[in-house]
């Protein structure tokens, strides 16, 4: 008896996921609720199990391929019996020959991308081709997909759509193919590293950035820090610089509201936002992740350490839930800790700022006529000049420094 093992629902509304890791192979004996597989949506990894057991006849797809929700997974025997390797076609000895004269090669054409059928039915596409034709009122039943398998390409979106074109939807240039030596390793750009560059590449296309750099005097906030660290430990949490800069972040939002926000691509709008949801880029091993951080403004300093913690701590293990890497409005990627001085971050599209924190140093400083030892650190965020422009940028960061400066004014915005 033959079992059939489809890629199940893996979440609400989705529809599709990267296959990123294979754990079982053809002849291999799995257990029922055995883990079979690692699929990847939108940033989040889960595993798949399969519910029952058998021997592995046939696995379908490879690592790196984007499969349907139903497509076909596995195929099992439970009847104890194994797969039979096919055997290897017998190949004959070719005669030998006079060598051939040489003949220059012709010129390879530029290839044509050309639709491929799709028997299936079902619209083809990555969640993030989804949300571009969602974002240009484009429906995706009616297109055919000119990508692997019949997949639709934003390409293929952009051809269907009579909208106008912005500057932000410019057509990338084609791809570059790169031939690999002999002494070469090709390392296939699969799960969440593809997604990574995926987002990377959709935010320096749409939105033109540029970096405002600014230095803080953080010697005060070292010392509240210093003299909150021990009380934080009482209660189990570990205090960080980053719950005050997230706390002075919701004040200086307060009179720059425009930079909490996030850019609307079909319409070219702004929507901005009346929550304040910090995403935190971590880093871990299988590359780089966005917790968010719900609601800050209503929560406390002491709060907002203790769940950066369980969040950060959840999502380098890959246990953070889906839901918890979206919704942003703005986010924070600090280096500080490895040692950066500054650095240009790319905003996390569709948000239209990032603020980049960077390592607290001694500096000698000038002050009041003296020169004495401070504690200093550069703030390096980027903006979307589309929407925010320079002078805007420079406000905010100051008034933002002002706060981080004197940061007994935060007492002022406890709830």
């Amino acid at each position: 008896m033959s079992y059939v093992f489809e890629l199940p629902e893996v979440g609400e509304g989705v529809t599709e996921a990267e296959l990123v890791k294979w754990s079982v192979e053809v002849g291999e004996v799995i257990e029922p609720d055995q883990v079979v597989c690692e699929v990847m949506t939108d940033k989040a990894t889960m595993e798949i199990n399969c519910p029952v057991g058998g021997t592995v006849v046939e696995v379908c797809g490879e690592e790196g391929d984007i499969l349907p929700v139903h497509a076909t997974l596995l195929k099992l025997s439970q009847d104890g019996s194994a797969p039979t390797p096919k055997p290897a076609a017998k190949t004959e000895p070719a005669p030998a020959a006079a060598p051939a004269p040489k003949v220059a090669p012709a010129p390879k054409p530029n290839p044509v991308p050309v639709s491929t059928p799709n028997p299936s039915g079902k619209v083809l596409a990555s969640p993030a081709v989804r949300a571009f034709a969602k974002e240009q009122g484009t429906n995706l039943q009616g297109i055919s997909g000119t990508g692997k398998g019949g997949r639709i390409t934003r390409d293929d979106v952009r051809s269907q759509t009579s909208a106008p074109v912005h500057t932000s939807q410019i057509k990338a240039p084609p791809a570059i193919q790169v031939q690999a030596s002999r002494a070469d390793q090709v390392v296939k750009i699969v799960g969440l590293r593809r997604k990574i560059a995926e987002k990377m590449l959709e935010s320096v296309q749409r939105a033109p950035h540029f970096t405002y750099v600014d230095e803080i005097d953080m010697t005060d906030l070292v010392t509240m820090r210093g003299q909150l660290k021990g009380l934080a430990a009482e209660y189990g949490v570990k205090l960080t610089y980053i719950p005050f800069i997230m706390k002075a972040l919701v004040q200086a939002f307060q009179e720059f509201p425009t930079v909490n926000a996030v850019i609307n691509e079909a319409d070219l709008s702004m929507i901005v936002r009346g929550e304040v949801n910090i995403g935190i880029a971590c880093d871990t091993p299988q590359g780089l992740y966005v917790p968010v951080i719900k609601n800050v403004e209503q929560k406390s300093i002491l709060e907002l350490a203790a769940e950066i913690t369980d969040i950060t701590t959840r999502t380098r293990e890959g246990k953070v839930q889906l839901s918890e890497l979206q919704g942003g409005t703005f986010t924070i990627t600090s280096v500080g800790n490895i040692g950066g001085r500054f650095a240009t971050p790319i905003i996390n599209h569709p948000e239209v700022a990032i603020l980049g924190v960077n390592q607290i140093h001694d500096r000698p400083m000038v002050v009041n006529g003296d020169i004495v030892a401070r504690k200093m650190m550069y703030l390096s965020p980027s903006f979307d000049h589309r929407v925010i422009d320079g002078a805007v940028a420079a406000r905010f960061i100051s008034a933002l420094k002002n706060i981080l400066e004197n940061p007994a004014s935060l007492l002022l915005s406890l709830r």
